[in-house]
């Protein structure tokens, strides 16, 4: 997988629609929005998995430090996409804040993006 850098374009939907799951809301809510987007890339499962725990935690979890949230309906893309590219820990191992959280979600997320990806074959 490229680096963030160099990969822009293509990883800009997913972390759009992963930052979903950084708001103060029923983010449950938004999987279907978010299997769809991440089935449709290109990234296999695992790189998806890098993604969510090294770019868009690092770069949202603030959102969920923060009570009341300051964002509840989601940040505009492009500051997104300068925010990760300020944050993100590409190459590093699961960060520890908010990692019990952020593999809840992706354990409930994960199958079904493979599931989605099976019947699309």
């Amino acid at each position: 997988m490229n680096h963030p850098t160099e990969d822009i374009p293509d990883r800009t939907p997913v972390w759009d629609a992963m930052q979903l799951l950084f708001m103060d809301t029923d983010v449950t809510l938004s999987y279907d929005y978010i299997i769809q987007v991440c089935a449709e890339s290109k990234y296999e499962i695992d790189d998806l998995e890098k993604i969510l725990f090294n770019e868009v935690l690092p770069a949202l979890k603030f959102n969920m430090l923060d009570l009341p949230a300051p964002e509840w309906a989601g940040f505009k893309t492009e500051w997104i996409v300068e925010r990760i590219l300020e944050k993100h820990r590409f190459g590093k191992s699961k960060p520890l804040v908010f990692r019990r959280y952020t593999q809840g979600h992706w354990e409930a997320l994960r199958p079904k993006i493979e599931e989605l990806r099976e019947k699309s074959e």
